[in-house]
């Protein structure tokens, strides 16, 4: 093992728009637009909140690590040097967005903001744009039938329980294989 080998750097370009969306600006929200808030008992808050900003900020980073930082891709430059179909790109076509959508929602429910509800719609607003404008078509042409059998096969926002359970059963096989080869 070579010891003198540097560990690789963060590429911070990629998480700088996740954190500004997810952390900066319902921050700035919470702190400048305090009202209105929504009663909610406590305990309904973090049921609901916890839960769902946990998954949407696996969703996130889950996505975020497969097309930005285990691949050289640029934001907004070319698309990714290939179709990731892995991880929760295997369920639906838009994690990242979806997942981002997932985690403002709780953080309103947990924060009980109006405010921040109201951010959660505009950037899926902006994602459903962005995704239906430039992203399909930009992955379409880079890469033309790979990527529209893809899309055949996977939803584009919401999970279909085909995959899900597809998810389910190959990990309980993979479990299964490990068990009977060790």
């Amino acid at each position: 093992m070579n010891t003198n080998a540097s560990p690789t750097p963060i590429r911070w370009g990629p998480l700088t728009i996740p954190i500004t969306t997810a952390v900066l600006v319902p921050a700035a929200l919470r702190i400048l637009l305090r009202r209105p808030e929504v009663p909610m008992g406590v305990l309904a808050r973090y049921l609901g909140g916890l839960p769902l900003a946990a998954l949407g900020s696996w969703m996130v980073a889950d996505a975020v690590n497969r097309v930005y930082l285990r691949q050289q891709t640029p934001l907004g430059d070319k698309p990714p040097e290939y179709l990731v179909r892995t991880g929760w790109y295997r369920v639906i076509r838009n994690p990242m967005a979806a997942g981002m959508t997932v985690l403002l929602v709780g953080e309103a429910l947990l924060l009980c903001s109006v405010p921040v509800l109201t951010w959660a719609i505009v950037v899926f607003a902006v994602s459903c744009t962005a995704a239906l404008k430039v992203e399909e078509p930009s992955l379409l042409a880079a890469f033309g039938n790979e990527y529209a059998s893809y899309a055949r096969r996977t939803p584009r926002w919401l999970p279909s329980l085909t995959p899900l359970r597809a998810l389910v059963s190959t990990r309980r096989a993979e479990r299964g294989n490990r068990c009977i080869s060790t």
